[in-house]
């Protein structure tokens, strides 16, 4: 009995002693908060952008990880938070309502954004509480005013749309932004798109451009220039801003360069079936260099994907930046002897291209389409392959798309009729024919 108790003695010391441990470790790994200084200073960084119109300047930043954690004292791109910093000022005559529904559909709260990194004691929790709240972008912006402050979003890499809509008594301001997120090492930024040539010609006239897109190469090809690929089937036109904004508000993402980190990414997405937004594409070939900007929009996996190549072209068209390009729909993975495995593309590639009109024309940025031929016509009887190879279908058309720094409605985009018969109720009899 007595050893009994003795043992039982023994058991409720060593019990409580581990007790007092692990109470010391969680005090210890408990992670504090203090309130960090003011983020007045992100007007100064160099992803921020800056725009003025009708009435009002919107700048908008987006802090990387790093400089998230410096501003807020919390890791919240480890909640998926992103906060999107916002200042706005009012010259016009009305008060403004910033709509951050906008720039976030599905947009964080303080309070929860708070909550989600609560640390420390009550009066802490309380204290990072009142600190978000104050953070946030305050509404009014009454008129001859500025407001700055934080909307916090759900996280994005590569770049992010900002869409800042601001509403008056009697008008809706639209500023649409595409800023640049550090951190994601996306290949685009390995291109120095305005020093790819000594010089760029403006092409003004209409007849010209088309001319000049008609005699274009058909298609992509190899490094070596000796096998053709992928059709090249699309044309962007537009200042820079404008077209990037439209795909990025469309669910467009950079694709990331190819690297040990993205070459685990992509295993990982392939094994499990996920998505990975930014999962590197393989070279294509044109004036002689791999594609300058690489674009995907996932699907449901790594395996099911729309993927865009885009060529700066060495001409603009009326001051606007023209873009050559590529588009393909991955609808699953297969073999390759070169490659151990490669996607396949849906063979139909013309729908492919001309559902990316109607992605964009709800991106309101689109202005205007057209068609000129110049790319690959390739039928059923008489297939052309691209390298991987896989069989391809075109009527041999390039669907153009201009773009507009203003909103554009979609009874507003104009359907350019530079086709004898209007695309796409083409008979078999025209095909190839402007």
């Amino acid at each position: 009995m007595n050893f009994w108790i003795a043992s039982n003695f023994a058991q409720s010391a060593v019990i409580r002693a581990c007790s007092l441990w692990t109470l010391t470790l969680l005090i210890a790994c408990t992670p504090t908060w203090q309130q960090p200084v003011s983020g007045e200073q992100l007007e100064l960084w160099e992803n921020s952008k800056t725009v003025s119109r009708d009435g009002v300047t919107v700048t908008v930043a987006v802090p990387s990880a790093e400089q998230t954690l410096e501003l807020f004292d919390t890791d919240l791109y480890k909640s998926r938070v992103q906060p999107v910093w916002v200042r706005v000022e009012n010259t016009t005559a009305q008060d403004l309502t910033l709509i951050r529904n906008a720039i976030d559909d599905a947009y964080v709260s303080p309070a929860e954004a708070a909550y989600l990194r609560h640390a420390g004691s009550a009066e802490t929790k309380r204290a990072m509480d009142i600190f978000f709240q104050e953070s946030e972008f305050k509404n009014p912006i009454k008129s001859g005013t500025t407001v700055a402050g934080y909307v916090f979003t759900n996280l994005e890499e590569g770049f992010k749309n900002v869409n800042v809509d601001l509403l008056g008594d009697d008008l809706l301001i639209n500023v649409a932004l595409a800023v640049k997120i550090p951190g994601l090492n996306t290949d685009v930024e390995y291109v120095d798109l305005d020093g790819l040539y000594s010089s760029i010609e403006n092409i003004k006239d209409v007849a010209d451009f088309q001319s000049r897109l008609r005699n274009e190469p058909c298609c992509t090809t190899n490094k070596q220039n000796s096998d053709e690929g992928d059709p090249l089937n699309i044309v962007l036109v537009g200042s820079r801003d404008a077209i990037f904004t439209a795909l990025i508000r469309r669910g467009w993402h950079s694709t990331e360069v190819n690297h040990m980190k993205s070459a685990i990414k992509t295993t990982r997405s392939f094994l499990f079936g996920s998505q990975y937004l930014y999962s590197p594409i393989s070279p294509l070939y044109l004036y002689g260099r791999s594609q300058d900007i690489g674009l995907q929009k996932a699907r449901q996996s790594i395996r099911r994907r729309n993927h865009m190549r885009l060529w700066r072209a060495p001409y603009d068209f009326q001051g606007n930046e023209v873009y050559l390009g590529q588009i393909s729909r991955d609808i699953g993975v297969k073999l390759n002897k070169r490659t151990l495995t490669t996607h396949a593309i849906d063979p139909y590639v013309d729908h492919t291209r001309d559902s990316l009109a109607g992605d964009l024309a709800y991106s309101q940025g689109l202005s205007g389409v057209a068609y000129v031929s110049g790319s690959q016509r390739s039928t059923q009887d008489r297939p052309f392959y691209n390298l991987t190879p896989d069989p391809y279908f075109s009527d041999g058309y390039r669907a153009v798309f201009f773009f507009s720094e203003t909103p554009v409605s979609l009874t507003e985009i104009d359907q350019l009729k530079w086709l004898p018969q209007w695309h796409p109720s083409l008979q078999p009899d025209t095909a190839g024919q402007d």
